[in-house]
């Protein structure tokens, strides 16, 4: 590489960076200097931006960490070698330093679930180490107990065949040599088996520790600017998700999924409402005003791309209630909360059951509405009261666009 084609980012780092940054910034110049090619061209390789790269590589900007793995394996891939771990090691300890220096609550949040993963892998390989050990403290075990049986019968043997003595004390001594060999080797891996049984269950704490870490991170208290109070709530249930989960493969599963995700983060630029996602494929998401509510649920209603997949079809079923909403310990709860739950698993297909505080909230949220319409974008029709379980019997709105509306 030519003077005039080195990257500018090899120039010196400004003097005013954190220790941390200035750390994880110069391993990552060296790192990248061994691919020996330009950050434009990386940054096409690897389908990134490079002005990123070069923040990235001038301690700027704190990469994330699947850059820093990409560009470890891309130099070990070049250099025609394995990632060595202790290189990885020194590079997940830069990262964590400069991540908790910058004191950012997502990038905490982000290194929690990389540490979290990390010592589930490390559990993971601690577990087969022990399922490993016992197997082989067993196959000992086995064998002394057979090499016992063998030594009772030759020393019984000993007893009753004087005129074979000979034999019998050279197989007996072979035998009891045999045998505090075994002894020595069980006592071993006894021993081993107990330190890696004390890892695996220092590492499983470290996990159950990480875990709820996460879960404080990322429930509805941990959330900047999440108020508990008057709100509209929503709840999608994709009531053919089980059914699809036995079609389907797990990167089939998951790219759903992600897809729920992909539409939800577009609805909510659109109306601002906050999105939790639950259990499996269910969704709850939250609006300050009654009409926000109402439009990110006609909007996730009016999408395919949360029930399509191939020639599978799941049925999207969405509750839209308002009214006091509480939250504690990472979770939002009360009757609004409850109703909402209820109105989505008796919601018709691809529709939205609206209770009647959300209908009589969106109306007064509008400055004209005349029968069946409010604001000439939303239709709202009464359905036939019904028992709902804990509820006792509402009467549920079945809230659609007026037909010449358009979303």
């Amino acid at each position: 590489m030519t003077d005039k084609n080195l990257p500018a980012f090899l120039r010196p780092l400004d003097g005013e960076l954190p220790v941390e940054a200035q750390n994880l910034a110069n391993s990552l110049r060296v790192l990248f200097t061994g691919l020996e090619i330009s950050v434009r061209r990386y940054g096409a390789r690897r389908s990134r931006d490079a002005g990123a790269i070069s923040r990235y590589l001038n301690g700027s900007r704190l990469p994330p960490w699947e850059f820093i793995l990409d560009l470890a394996r891309d130099v070990a891939a070049h250099r025609g070698e394995s990632i060595k771990e202790e290189t990885l090691q020194l590079l997940r300890d830069q990262h964590h330093a400069a991540v908790e220096a910058q004191g950012n609550p997502a990038s905490l949040l982000r290194l929690t679930q990389l540490q979290l993963a990390e010592a589930d892998r490390k559990s993971q390989q601690s577990m087969i180490q022990v399922e490993v050990l016992t197997q082989a403290l067993q196959d000992r075990q086995t064998i002394l107990a057979d090499v016992e049986r063998q030594l009772r019968q030759i020393q019984h043997r000993e007893a009753v065949v004087e005129l074979r003595i000979e034999r019998v004390t050279e197989e007996r001594d072979e035998l009891l040599e045999q045998r505090e060999q075994l002894q020595s080797e069980v006592t071993a891996l006894r021993d081993e088996l107990g330190r890696v049984r004390e890892r695996a269950d220092d590492l499983e704490a470290e996990c159950s520790s990480l875990e709820t870490k996460l879960a404080a991170l990322e429930g509805p208290e941990g959330i900047e600017g999440f108020t508990p109070g008057f709100m509209a709530i929503g709840m999608l249930e994709m009531a053919g998700f089980a059914r699809m989960s036995r079609r389907l493969g797990e990167a089939e599963l998951i790219s759903l999924i992600e897809r729920v995700r992909g539409l939800c983060n577009q609805v909510s630029a659109i109306t601002g409402a906050r999105f939790f996602h639950t259990r499996n494929s269910d969704v709850t998401f939250v609006t300050a005003t009654a009409s926000a509510g109402a439009e990110t649920a006609l909007l996730l209603s009016e999408s395919e791309t949360t029930t399509m997949l191939g020639d599978l079809r799941a049925e999207v079923r969405i509750g839209l209630c308002y009214g006091q909403v509480y939250a504690t310990g990472g979770i939002i709860l009360g009757p609004t909360v409850s109703l909402t739950e209820r109105l989505s698993g008796i919601a018709p297909r691809d529709g939205v059951l609206a209770d009647a505080s959300l209908i009589e909230q969106l109306r007064e949220e509008s400055s004209l509405h005349v029968q069946g319409e409010i604001q000439g974008k939303y239709a709202a029709q009464v359905m036939w009261q019904r028992p709902v379980a804990g509820m006792g019997v509402v009467e549920p709105w079945l809230l659609v666009r007026p037909p010449d509306s358009q979303p």
